[in-house]
């Protein structure tokens, strides 16, 4: 095991984590400090090939994709990576993203994670209980929610966009590569505070490695039109959150054959009453839920400095109530 300099001896950046039950004894490897809880992890390095090249620099990065093609692994990886860090903390890189559309692209949706941190029923500034974000990207949900949370844990599939958000969240500051335009990027830097509290897991969120009903908050955001079974994610958010947690959902309902399953798509023309529908019901979950907001907030997502995507995201916070 190696841990990362100046770190506690629980503060490990690369080794394996066994499983303690004597009937399975299975090893993951945790590479920057996240365990990689799947069943075949050699596979995902086999599906994303780029995810362990992010300590190069962006200039060298930049320079290795532009003689490559776009379908290129690194050249994908840095796509994606220009696109959700610009998305996550436009307001905090130098130089702030440039392209069609100004300002930063989650400012809303991450303001809608960031009120989940005092409840008016809660003493505020106090931290209360676990915080869990299924799809956290690179993180910047995670560190909207570490302000009130004495634990927050992000999961997702993606290692490159974890190992980005495991340096960003630690304090480490982080330079990507901005895309400009086809394969042509510039760099671009970050520099944030350190998130307390805050653990990293690549995993499926549809079978996440976490003990049912242990979190007070639970945030999945433009996450249920990039599962193939969205029901099943509504029973795994419903199944981690504690009574009286809260649920928050947010999803442009942007369907794509070969992503969601065609009969997995929640409510026809009207997919927002549908999930209210569900949650205010029960339907299919363990408790029934409380509305407490329900809105539309923008989400812009900048490919390049020419060409944008735009998004009316419709977001549900919900409060666990009876159980059923």
């Amino acid at each position: 095991e190696i841990l990362k300099p100046g770190a506690s001896p629980d503060e490990i950046s690369e080794g394996s984590l066994r499983c303690d039950n004597l009937d399975c004894q299975m090893r993951y490897p945790i590479v920057d400090g996240i365990p990689i809880i799947v069943l075949d992890p050699a596979a995902l390095l086999v599906a994303q090939p780029a995810a362990l090249q992010l300590p190069l620099s962006p200039g060298t990065q930049a320079l290795l994709v532009a003689g490559s093609t776009d379908d290129a692994p690194l050249a994908r990886l840095l796509e994606h990576l220009s696109i959700y860090l610009d998305a996550h903390y436009g307001d905090r890189s130098q130089p702030p993203p440039d392209g069609p559309i100004a300002g930063w692209g989650g400012a809303e949706l991450f303001s809608a994670v960031a009120r989940l941190g005092a409840r008016p029923d809660q003493p505020s500034p106090l931290k209360s209980g676990r915080a869990v974000e299924l799809g956290c990207s690179v993180g910047r949900g995670l560190l909207a929610l570490s302000g009130g949370a004495e634990l927050s844990i992000g999961i997702d599939l993606h290692l490159g966009a974890l190992r980005a958000a495991r340096r960003i969240l630690d304090g480490e500051g982080l330079a990507y590569a901005r895309r400009v335009i086809g394969r042509h990027y510039q760099s671009a830097q970050l520099a944030l505070p350190a998130a307390p509290g805050v653990q990293l897991i690549c995993a499926d969120v549809l079978d996440p490695p976490l003990a049912p009903g242990a979190f007070m908050r639970v945030v999945a955001t433009n996450l249920l039109d990039s599962v193939r079974t969205p029901r099943q994610l509504l029973s795994v958010i419903d199944g981690l959150c504690a009574p009286d947690g809260d649920v928050l959902l947010a999803s442009p309902y942007s369907w794509q054959s070969g992503v969601v399953e065609e009969s997995g798509r929640i409510g026809g023309v009207a997919p927002g009453p549908e999930l209210r529908r569900i949650f205010e019901t029960g339907d299919g979950l363990e408790s029934a839920y409380t509305i407490v907001e329900e809105r539309e907030l923008p989400w812009h997502l900048r490919r390049d400095a020419r060409s944008a995507h735009s998004y009316l995201v419709h977001t549900l916070l919900g409060r666990k109530t009876a159980s059923r």
